[in-house]
């Protein structure tokens, strides 16, 4: 580095100072570099002065006698500047270590700087060596004892000793040194001492400046005046020397620092007053870091200027003394220069320094006065009489100085604040002209009056009074209007008296102050107006108060409009900064009058009032960066602006074709600056995420722009316009995109846009020219331009402009946005056009990047443009998606290097990851397409269609890009190809444990092991021989290598290595003792912490540990089982997905390396998988185990999808953990079978134990495949072993119960839409049963003491078992794949597959099935029961019932095996039997309702076993069917119901409630309550009694619930002498009577339990249509509670997360019913929720909303109103034709998500209702009873017939369901995949309500009694379960419900019916 010339070398060693070191070794390295060169050294710090010197004396010698000055080279002294510069960049605690070392050194270089004779050089920027030294050794000296105080002493004595041994050498050295060497360095003490911030104190001041004041005495100021004379007659001979003279001192000159007398004077006067300022201010913190120049002196003053001084309680007179003496020397010298500069002709010379000097001499004399606690009336009055208008002094600097100093004083003495003001206000409005300035540019108020104003402000605040700060504001707002009133005699005055912020007290001020300018003339007048704006402007921000600010806003604004044209521009120019602080509202007033100044300004204004606006538009958009929040405002303004100034220019030509509009052309150009301005912000971009408005506007500019040329060059003179192109580029690249996919008509908002005036297109002058404009670019196109419209034209022009330009740029991803919109690519010619100017764009873009790629400067964004492109490849509408594809394979078939970017390779391959993904999601989740796929490594998102046939052409077009693409770059940059893909390979893990195909990382190895072209012989080696080679070899070795390096030096660094001298050395092998003891600790803490659940590790910090256990493992010689036994141990104490992938990793690793250790780990995992059975984890759990849907609440709320996502997730995360585990299992096994039989044993141990504990096995539907993966694995472990015959058989026998025991539940279907799933459960079953049809025994000789004639007779009795239980299993499993093939097609299409047939049913005789039961019975007599709903054999069911009558205690855990004992009714029989029911397993609540119907005798058995299951129940489940049990009241004649009733009403408040509301509705058979039910007194007694039990708070709440509830239903009453009226007279009167309910705490809505109602909105009441009745609706808001659980994703644990209740109100619409029977829509949506329940029991997202209905007495009634949803009948009225045009109309058109999204819910709502409508025969469905919901969802209301009565009673509509033309439409067609999808949720859903036929019957069947209009006795009830069809097998039932569909497919009779109410009702259908 010492060969470096000119300043290199300093600058290279400052900045190694100056960098912010990250460890200690950066650091001790640095600092040992800088030293080395300097020659210091830390042992001894004697040594490290200059050529030895030692530093006794204080030249270097003993007794202090002179020495010859020391020679230091420049190389030298630039390493000694940069040691002081690293000591100030020192971290403190580094300091506080070397401190002692680092002093001595520092104030031995700083005692020696005076006697060094520095290299003359030149070779430095700013300041010469001398002074660089002692500024950066100073300012370390200064950083060290700010926070060492002890050391304060030795810094300070070392400043002192350097002034004196200086000054002494200013009058006995050389000129020439004197002017190079030692004036520097006394300017580099006066800027380390202004620079470095210091806690001074007055003693050190006085020090200091007792010091200081020797280098201002006369001899050494005459010495250092006269230098240059000295220095010509020294070395007069010597030009050089003379030259290098003037070199040096103009250098200095150029800085504005002369190093003269008075400049020297000048420093020591600044150095006094920062000392002193710091002492009256100490700095807040000790200083760390750069220094800054003057920091510490300009910190020091603002702070004095914005707070009072401490008191420093200076009590030595010396320092008194020494503070006065220095006030009167300062003020001195400010006289005698005011003396001498009056003398004077013309301005003193720069070299004196005086305006600098008088400056200084008044701070100094201020902050000595403060200092000293005494005002001094001389200074005083000298500032006074600066701050006037007869001030001797008119320079800026000296009076913003006083200004300053005038601020500091009143601070400190704040008595003199209110004379001060009126002095000061006089002040500014004094037409003095260093006030005055032009208002143009850039430039900023003059410093004095940003000086005069802050002065001001402080004198206001400390000023007494009320109100000082308004009222001074109103007095020089006064002034204002007075110089202008003066000036133009229309001047409005009188509206700022009238403005409402102006006090009546000021009126006649305004006059006032006109008397104080008589005598001004009229330039006087005008300046004074412009200072006095400028002040308030400035007082207004220094106030910062809003009020202050939106007033003078408000007074300037009323006076722009009348001003003379120089004060209109200082009001602009003020305004401008006032805006920046405003609030909101004041901001929009200022920026719309600009633009109303700007719309109304014309060429003929002599003010030019435009140029003015424009400028301050231009630089409130520029300076807006500070008010990001106003970015949107201001660009809305702006764009609102030009477009209407645009629109004026076309109306001013079509009224005068001859008028010239070329300047006002010109003035909307200049428009663009600020927009420019605004937009080039770098945190603003608009362009992102722009709003439907913003692209409108920006729309409208780019069509101005085009249509008056703007954007067309050779339109435009070079000269003035030349600025236009690159400003429009800038705009242009922040333009958001043109076309918006959601826009229904863009082509209408193009042809018709509001900014083209087509009388002014069609002139002859205009789009003939636009018209040739674009043939020039697309003259092939030059037929279809001719049929194109105006405004079609100018967007064409505008996409080829804009896109050019953009393209220019590197921003090319736009391009394809153009082709979003279906309605413009419908338009035939005007898509071709855009398909021609993107071909030329593109072509464009290619030419122009080629330019830029010669010179290499490719824009740097094109990467991430070529990632839009990317993304854009796969939009959802082809034209797009075509366009994108294009332009990015020409991009990078044309650059094939940008394939060398690793951000670009990785985006594509993980498109083709999350492209492949997005095609298997049709298998993996075949109903609910996902749209949006996310890679977090990159940050795409693609956004995708729901159509699977284009996502996988879409994935194929890609994957052949792609190809070409790395081939490309294969062939021209192998080695930079393959290293990006080799890290993108290492850095592509998963810890889901999932076995997810990653298409990418296939693709990315299958181009890493590729051979590239380079390659010659290897290629040539390929071509001639037969093989085909790769470089898999290498691919592998790199990655290994790389990640074993990777992992050695991470942990060298984890070892915290004490040297650097065995890198290059293999690491030890052998982990050392302490380390396998520290590791044992650690595992042992975590499985603790585990354990209780307090584990804070995330899964990559477990994956980290166990991957350290594993590597000592391996390490070690022997096996250290404990930390084996953590190893296994520690994943299945987790048990989750993530933490046995991770296990698995890590295990297979230490058996690959640690083969002998395989039986200590499989001991392990037999310990830690057992483990899981005894503690019921994983598939052992029973959380989620098969259970009746209604065993479970059922709710009135939507389906919910989260619900069944949660349940899947929660299933998959129970069950994955061993599945992952049973892989790993298998491959052991097939790896141990043959030469193992230690670890065999240990597998056949684990079979064994595990098909023992099969009653544990998990019956959740997913369990399936990993219950016979299991299976499997154990028949291949029977297989493989060799067994005596009773171990074999034991074995067998265990593994037959496991396989068994699945078929001891109801049979299931698959959970979810997975058909993936579905496939694995079939094939695995398929693969168990090739197991059944070939098992036997193999008769292998028993192990006994027997002789072997005896133990060999058992062999046929073995396989005589395994012949009786073998068949019954081949049955089931045989009907379980049919059942699922049924399932995964349940339309029968042949592409999906055909069912499966077994042999077994097929072979089997009727009489043989009582065999089977016989023998499923022995196993498990569930199974026996389940037989009968798997197979349809009366046999079959005969048998099950007798064995249930002949064995009934075996089956009284089975509740489906009750109706076998007692059947359908109960005849008495079988009373032996009858005791066990008393312990039977409760069914469920609708099933022990019906046994207390007639039909069952009321036998007392039967009753009680009814009652006890009702009670056992929660009441959350029986509370949904309170209307069975009120009709259960009939039968009632034990009193059991009733009991029931009694004792759970007095558990449950809502119960009680609901159960009274219930019997008052059911005491009359009809609306009217006229004719009396039978059971009338019995409910009344009932309610009596339970309404006296109430008591307390109790009863308490139910007076005010049904208080409450009476006050809102009586308005219905209220009402009825209003049905005759208009509906406001009757929403009138509604709004009346809601006005005096008064809601009281606690109560609810009867349709809303689960809420409390806390308010309701009094004027929501509205008047529903009805002939006789009086229903109105209501709006309530309602408190309700949800459960929310904050969880980490990244947590270990799973049960990490927190729940917490929250509560939230929602508007709940509630319609109350007067005369309407309720019950019969409570009893549909019974149905519909039960419905809801069985459907997400099976994971089927069929969605249902059984709102609720609650029927409080006879005909009345409350029903929830389905929110955010619109009637198909109310669509018709808003002329929507079709559902299509609704959808379109509110989600976009059909290729956007939101549509797709909409219509898919749509479809699967479509699926649920259209069976609920089959299965109970809903009528009336015309298009007022259908809703559409806001999320596109149909809901069924209103199900006033159902079962056998339609209206009218006639059933005209058909008996499926309704499925018309729209709706097959909305769809996509018959044949779309839309309505496949429909048809197979049809299927699914009715294939899923059919086994819980029993219980929906009966919850119908109770309500016979009600004698509801639906109900036709027991052929209604024989038809409901008809249209099960139950006897049908499930293949035949799906065939059935497909008929159902056809049916109901466009059935005549629907649309017939929907004629018939559009004639009837005027219920429009279309």
């Amino acid at each position: 580095m010492d060969c470096l010339e000119l300043n290199i070398r300093q600058q290279i060693l400052s900045d190694l100072a100056t960098l912010e070191p990250y460890s200690e070794d950066d650091l001790q390295s640095t600092r040992h570099l800088i030293q080395s060169k300097t020659g210091y050294s830390e042992s001894d710090p004697k040594n490290n002065l200059p050529n030895g010197s030692t530093g006794e004396g204080p030249n270097g010698t003993e007794d202090g006698d002179a020495v010859p000055r020391l020679f230091m080279s420049e190389a030298r002294a630039q390493c000694s500047i940069a040691f002081g510069e690293l000591v100030v960049h020192f971290p403190e605690e580094h300091i506080s270590k070397q401190i002692d070392t680092l002093i001595p050194v520092l104030v031995d270089l700083l005692r020696d700087a005076p006697h060094i004779d520095f290299d003359e050089c030149l070779s430095w920027d700013e300041w010469a060596l001398p002074d660089q030294l002692v500024f950066s050794t100073v300012s370390a000296l200064l950083r060290i004892s700010s926070t060492h105080q002890d050391y304060a002493e030795d810094a300070l004595g070392a400043i002192l000793t350097f002034i004196s041994e200086t000054v002494e050498k200013l009058k006995s050295s050389t000129s020439i040194d004197v002017l190079t060497q030692l004036t520097p360095a006394v300017h580099g003490l006066y800027r380390a001492i202004t620079s470095t911030p210091y806690s001074w104190t007055p003693n050190h001041w006085r020090q200091l400046s007792h010091r200081l004041q020797s280098l201002v005495e006369a001899d050494v100021l005459e010495r250092i005046n006269r230098l240059l004379l000295d220095i010509h007659e020294e070395v007069e001979a010597d030009p050089d020397a003379l030259t290098f003279c003037h070199t040096f001192i103009s250098r200095y000159v150029s800085q504005g620092r002369p190093l003269s007398g008075y400049f020297i004077i000048c420093c020591v006067m600044e150095t006094q007053w920062t000392v002193l300022a710091q002492a009256l201010a100490p700095p807040p913190t000790p200083h760390h870091g750069h220094v800054v120049e003057a920091a510490a002196a300009n910190k020091a003053w603002l702070s004095l200027m914005r707070r009072a001084a401490r008191d420093l309680q200076i009590t030595d007179e010396e320092t008194k003394g020494a503070l006065k003496a220095t006030m009167q020397y300062a003020l001195q010298c400010f006289n005698e220069l005011l003396g001498q500069i009056e003398d004077m002709e013309t301005d003193p010379p720069i070299d004196t320094y005086a305006w600098e000097t008088m400056s200084e001499s008044l701070k100094l004399a201020s902050i000595c006065t403060v200092a000293l606690r005494e005002l001094d009336s001389d200074l005083y009055t000298l500032l006074k009489l600066l701050l006037s208008d007869s001030s001797p002094v008119s320079d800026n600097l000296v009076q913003e100085a006083a200004l300053k100093a005038t601020t500091v004083i009143v601070q400190s003495f704040p008595e003199i604040a209110p004379a001060l003001v009126n002095h000061l206000r006089r002040f500014v409005t004094s037409p003095l002209p260093i006030f005055e300035f032009a208002f143009g540019g850039e430039r900023r108020a003059p410093p004095p009056l940003t000086a005069a104003a802050k002065c001001l402000a402080v004198c206001i605040k400390l000023a007494p009074g009320d109100d000082p700060i308004l009222s001074n504001m109103y007095s020089l707002l006064n002034y204002i209007a007075a110089t202008s009133k003066e000036i133009f005699e229309n001047s409005t005055s009188q509206q700022m008296m009238n403005h409402p912020f102006y006090p009546a007290s000021e009126h006649a001020t305004v006059y006032s102050e006109d008397t104080g300018l008589h005598g001004r003339s009229e330039e006087e007048k005008r300046l004074i107006g412009i200072t006095t704006i400028s002040v308030v402007t400035r007082l207004a921000l220094e106030f910062k108060s809003e009020e202050v600010t939106k007033l003078t806003i408000s007074m300037l604004l009323q006076r722009l409009r009348t001003a003379e044209p120089t004060v209109e521009a200082a009001i602009a120019y003020n305004l401008v900064d006032l805006a920046l602080s405003a609030p909101e509202g004041a901001f929009c007033d200022t920026i719309r009058l600009f633009s109303s100044i700007n719309r109304t300004a014309n060429s003929d204004d002599p003010r030019f009032s435009n140029n003015m606006v424009l400028a301050a538009q231009t630089r409130l958009a520029r300076e807006l960066s500070g008010r990001p929040d106003l970015y949107d405002l201001y660009l809305a303004e702006l764009l609102t602006l030009f477009a209407d100034k645009g629109v004026a220019i076309q109306n001013v030509a079509i009224s005068d074709q001859h008028v010239k509009t070329e300047e006002m052309i010109e003035q909307l150009a200049s428009l663009l600056l600020p927009i420019e301005a605004l937009l080039d912000h770098a945190d603003y971009n608009p362009h992102l995420n722009a709003s439907s408005e913003l692209v409108t506007q920006f729309r409208n500019m780019w069509f101005l722009c085009v249509l008056f040329h703007f954007t067309s060059s050779e339109e435009k003179e070079k000269t003035a316009m030349e600025w236009l192109q690159p400003a429009l580029a800038r705009i242009a690249a922040k333009t958001p995109c043109m076309v918006l996919e959601s826009a229904l008509d863009a082509a209408s908002e193009f042809e018709y846009s509001t900014v083209i005036r087509q009388e002014y297109a069609r002139l002859p002058s205009v789009l003939p020219k636009h018209c040739a404009f674009l043939s020039r670019h697309i003259p092939i196109r030059a037929s279809e331009i001719r049929g194109l419209s105006a405004g079609q034209i100018i967007f064409l022009l505008v996409m080829h402009d804009m896109e050019s330009m953009r393209s220019a740029m590197g921003l090319p991803s736009s391009l394809a946005t153009y082709f979003t919109n279906s309605s413009l690519n419908r338009l035939a010619g005007l898509s071709a056009c855009m398909e021609s100017i993107a071909e030329k764009v593109i072509r464009g873009c290619v030419a122009d990047l080629n330019a830029q790629a010669a010179e290499q400067a490719l824009p740097t964004q094109l990467s991430e443009e070529l990632r839009g492109l990317l993304v854009g490849s796969t939009h959802r509408i082809a034209k797009a998606r075509e366009v994108a594809s294009k332009y990015l394979n020409r991009l990078i078939t044309s650059f094939p290097s940008l394939m060398c970017d690793p951000p670009l390779v990785y985006a594509i391959l993980e498109a083709l990851t999350l492209l492949r993904r997005a095609c298997e999601n049709e298998f993996m989740d075949e109903y609910n397409p996902i749209y949006e796929f996310h890679s977090e490594r990159t940050g795409i998102t693609l956004q995708l269609t729901d159509d699977y046939k284009i996502r996988n052409e879409t994935l194929g077009q890609l994957r052949r890009n792609a190809n070409t693409w790395l081939e490309l770059a294969l062939s021209r940059a192998p080695i930079e190809l393959q290293s990006t893909l080799q890290k993108y390979l290492a850095a592509t893990q998963s810890l889901t444990g999932s076995d997810t195909a990653e298409l990418g990382a296939s693709v990315a190895e299958e181009f890493g092991k590729a051979f590239g072209p380079v390659h010659r012989q290897l290629t040539s080696l390929c071509a001639l021989s037969n093989w085909k080679s790769d470089r898999a070899r290498m691919l592998a070795s790199q990655l290994a290598s790389k990640g074993y390096f990777a992992g050695e030096a991470a942990g060298l660094r984890l070892a915290n290595r004490k040297g650097q001298d065995t890198l290059d050395k293999v690491p030890p092998q052998s982990a050392p003792h302490a380390e396998v003891a520290a590791l044992k600790t650690k595992m042992a803490n975590t499985m603790n912490d585990i354990r209780s659940k307090l584990s804070a590790l995330t899964v990559q910090d477990l994956k980290r540990l166990l991957f350290r256990c594993a590597a000592t493992l391996i390490s070690m010689d022997k096996c250290e089982y404990t930390l084996l036994h953590y190893l296994v141990a520690l994943p299945f104490e987790v048990f989750t997905p993530a933490a046995i992938a991770a296990g698995i990793e890590v295990w297979t690793w230490v058996i690959a390396e640690k083969p002998d250790m395989e039986v200590a780990f499989m001991c392990e995992m037999l310990s830690a998988w057992l483990g899981t059975v005894k503690d019921r984890k994983g598939v052992f759990s029973a959380s989620s185990n098969y259970d009746d849907p209604f065993y479970h609440p059922i709710g009135y709320s939507p389906t919910d999808k989260d619900e069944i996502d949660r349940a899947t997730t929660h299933a998959r995360r129970l069950l994955v953990p061993h599945t992952l585990v049973l892989q790993m299992l298998f491959s052991r096994l097939q790896s141990a079978r043959y030469c193992r039989p230690t670890v065999m044993f240990l597998i056949q141990r684990l079979v064994l134990r595990s098909a023992l504990a099969h009653k544990s096995f998990s019956t959740h539907p997913l369990a399936r495949e990993l219950r016979y993966s299991f299976l499997l694995f154990g028949f291949e472990t029977l297989k493989s072993s060799r067994l005596d015959c009773f171990c074999e058989c034991l074995l067998r026998e265990s593994l037959y119960q496991t396989a068994y025991s699945w078929f001891a539940i109801r049979p299931q279907w698959s959970y979810g839409a997975n058909r993936v799933q579905v496939d694995a459960d079939i094939k695995v079953l398929s693969e168990f049963l090739s197991y059944l049809q070939t098992d036997s025994v193999r008769g292998l000789t028993s192990l006994s003491s027997f002789p072997a004639a005896q133990s060999a007779s058992k062999a046929p009795l073995h396989a005589a078992r395994l012949k009786s239980i073998n068949q019954p299993l081949r049955l089931l499993v045989e009907n379980e794949i049919f059942r699922l093939t049924v399932w995964a097609n349940p339309s029968n299409d042949v592409k999906r597959g055909t069912d499966h047939f077994g042999t077994a049913e097929r072979n089997m005789l009727e009489p043989s099935w009582a065999a089977v039961v016989r023998t499923a019975w022995e196993i498990d007599p569930a199974i026996a029961i389940y037989i009968t709903e798997r197979f349809k054999s009366p046999t079959a069911h005969a048998e099950v019932e007798k064995l249930v009558r002949s064995n009934t205690s075996e089956v009284v855990n089975t509740p489906e095996a009750l109706r076998f004992l007692i059947g359908d009714h109960f005849e008495g029989k079988f009373r032996r039997e009858l005791k066990h029911i008393l312990v039977w397993a409760p069914v469920p609540p609708v099933l022990a309702v019906t046994f207390f119907e007639r039909r069952y005798n009321s036998d007392p058995i039967l009753l009680q076993y009814a009652h006890r299951v009702l009670k056992q129940h929660p009441v959350d489940l029986t509370f949904f069917f309170v209307p069975q049990v009120v009709q259960a009241l009939r039968f009632d004649d034990l009193g059991y119901v009733a009991r029931y009733v009694f004792e759970t009403a007095r558990i449950s408040q809502l119960f009680c409630h609901q159960i009274i509301w219930n019997m008052k509705a059911n005491c009359y058979k009809d609306d009217a309550a006229e004719i009396e039910d039978p059971m009338k007194p019995a409910l009344d007694r009932m309610t009596e009694m339970v309404v006296l039990s109430l008591s307390g708070d109790a009863r308490s709440f139910y007076d005010r619930e049904f208080g409450f509830f009476h006050e809102v239903t009586s308005i219905s009453g209220k009402l009825k002498p209003f049905i005759k009226r208009t509906k406001p007279e009757k929403k009138a009167k509604i709004d009346e009577e809601m006005a005096k309910i008064n809601v009281e705490v606690g109560v609810y809505l009867p349709s809303n339990p689960d809420g409390k109602v806390v308010d309701i909105d009094k004027k929501s009441g509205r008047p529903l249509q009805s002939h006789a009745k009086a229903p109105f609706m209501a709006t309530f808001k309602v408190k309700k509670e949800r459960v929310v659980v904050d969880s980490n994703p990244e947590a270990l644990l799973d049960g990490a997360g927190v729940e917490k209740h929250e509560e939230y109100d929602v508007w709940q619409q509630a319609i109350f019913k007067v005369g309407d029977d309720c019950r019969q829509d409570v009893l549909a949506l019974q149905i519909i929720a039960m419905f809801k329940n069985i459907f997400t029991a099976v994971g089927l997202t069929l969605y249902l909303y059984p709102y609720r209905v609650t029927a409080t007495a006879p005909g009345c009634g409350v029903i929830d109103v389905v929110p955010n949803a619109t009637s198909r009948d109310e669509m018709g009225r808003a002329k929507v034709n079709d559902l299509l045009d609704f959808f379109i109309s509110k989600y976009g058109g059909e290729e956007t998500v939101a549509f797709q999204r909409a219509r898919l819910n749509f479809i699967q709502s479509m699926a649920a209702y259209s069976v609920a409508c089959y299965i109970l025969q809903i009528k009336d469905r015309h298009n007022g009873n259908i809703m559409i919901d806001g999320e596109g969802h149909i809901v069924h209301i209103d199900f006033g017939f159902l079962f056998d009565i339609g209206p009218g009673g006639v059933k005209f509509e058909p008996n499926s369901f309704k499925l018309n033309h729209e709706m097959v439409v909305l769809m996509g067609g018959r044949y779309s995949q839309g309505y496949e999808l429909f048809q197979h949720l049809t299927v699914k859903a009715f294939l899923a309500i059919r086994p819980h036929a029993d219980q929906l019957v009966s919850t119908v069947q109770l309500m016979l009694g009600t004698g509801l209009p639906s109900f036709k006795g027991e052929p209604t009830i024989k038809r409901l379960k008809d249209r099960f069809a139950l006897s049908l097998n499930e293949r035949q039932a799906a065939e059935w419900m497909m008929g159902v569909i056809r049916n109901a497919h466009e059935n005549v009779r629907s649309t017939a019916y929907d004629e018939f109410q559009r004639l009837q009702n005027g219920i429009p259908y279309k």
